[in-house]
């Protein structure tokens, strides 16, 4: 038979459960607008220059003649609001992902300080509950934030990636387009260079694909007015091929090009952190045909940067870093959350101002671990495998912290 009446530890359950989760909630709006507050501080002039771009109306002057009307101060202000709003909270959603872990730690020390300066430990050990039982509404809390994380990185963050990548001229826009593709190359050694690019329905308008042969020389060139992607291939409007090599050679009309440079793969050539947005099933779907990639081949030029690229074998690796990297960022957080209980919880009343010092420095470290470790390569180990060093360091570091605590 259990020393405490169960009903009772129930209820400090959902007491200390809604606590923590208030103060996860109350960091995380606080956190988030001292980030927008900054960057808005920062560029609040060229926020208002868009507000005002934006807020310009067309209407009939005299004779008949078009004219643009400024928008007025209060429009203006009201329009730069929406703005940073919709450019920052896709950039949130995302960051929030790598910010989790401290957040989770600061509200419970928060918690911790509040249940300590009630004496509501010295309450739960005096009725008999162990502080081991106490730490339960932490854990479960605790692991409940990182199923949202989990969720967050594979539902939500690829189904917003497009907006996550736009700067703040196109904050307002729903979809990435008008933007170029730079000579970026398909397995085939074909190049492909498009003057716009829309993201969200992988269209590409005036591309130009050149034909290599096995030396490198370009061999024949396909101009298109647009190309729009469909079943392995792009669908080619307007197409005429020019051979590079022959002067009386005549041209060809071309209608469909089949290739691996799929949307998905412009992206991850397009912008450098695309890859961070991925989500588990499309990473493995990379990974499946490596040659989506996009990459040169060994030992080739990258036209796009001129310059000698990573292999094809180092991107698989990076993808693999960023796949088993959030697997082992989440590990990471529980393990500095456990990390630092000892600090926290306390049978006796204790200055905890002075604990919190002393675990913050344990906490950034714990945490950061993971986010590093998820980042960068460790040399000899497999990218797998190295993503979990810094929470196989942890470990034994967590069940010694865990096992410490007085109760």
């Amino acid at each position: 038979m259990p020393r405490y009446n169960a009903a009772l530890v129930s209820t400090l359950d959902r007491y200390i459960a809604r606590q923590f989760l208030l103060n996860i909630a109350i960091l995380v709006a606080i956190l988030f607008s001292f980030i927008v507050a900054i960057d808005l501080s920062l560029n609040f002039g060229e926020f208002m220059d868009l507000a005002a771009a934006r807020g310009k109306t067309q209407q009939v002057g005299p004779g008949g003649a078009i004219v643009s009307v400024e928008a007025g101060a209060v429009r203006r202000i009201l329009l730069m609001i929406f703005l940073v709003f919709d450019y920052w909270w896709p950039k949130l959603l995302q960051l929030g992902n790598y910010l989790i872990g401290l957040i989770v730690i600061g509200a419970m020390g928060f918690t911790c300080t509040q249940l300590s300066r009630y004496r509501e430990f010295v309450a739960a050990v005096a009725g008999g509950v162990s502080l081991f039982r106490v730490m339960r509404p932490f854990v479960l809390v605790a692991l409940l934030m990182t199923l949202i994380q989990a969720a967050n990185f594979e539902y939500v963050i690829p189904r917003i990636a497009d907006l996550i990548q736009r700067d703040r001229e196109q904050a307002s826009q729903r979809r990435l387009d008008s933007l170029p593709v730079r000579l970026v190359p398909d397995s085939q050694r074909r190049l492909f260079y498009a003057r716009g690019f829309d993201a969200a329905t992988g269209v590409m308008k005036d591309l130009t694909i050149i034909e290599r042969g096995p030396t490198g020389p370009a061999t024949r060139t396909i101009n298109a007015r647009e190309a729009r992607w469909r079943d392995g291939g792009w669908d080619l409007t307007d197409a005429v091929a020019e051979s590079r090599t022959s002067q009386t050679a005549p041209k060809e009309k071309v209608d469909r090009v089949v290739t691996d440079l799929d949307p998905t793969a412009i992206k991850i050539a397009r912008f450098s952190g695309y890859s961070q947005s991925l989500s588990w099933r499309q990473i493995t779907e990379m990974l499946e045909r490596p040659e989506r990639l996009g990459l040169a081949l060994p030992g080739e030029e990258d036209p796009a940067q001129g310059a000698a690229t990573a292999t094809r074998q180092q991107r698989v690796d990076e993808l693999q870093r960023v796949r088993f990297g959030r697997i082992a960022m989440m590990v990471c957080n529980m393990l500095a959350l456990l990390l630092v209980t000892p600090f926290f919880l306390r049978r006796e009343p204790t200055n905890m101002m002075l604990e919190s010092i002393k675990a913050a420095p344990i906490a950034v470290l714990g945490v950061m671990g993971g986010v590093l470790g998820a980042s960068a390569a460790i040399p000899g180990l497999p990218a797998q495998i190295g993503v979990f060093v810094p929470a196989l360091v942890l470990l034994p570091l967590a069940i010694a912290a865990v096992t410490s605590v007085r109760t």
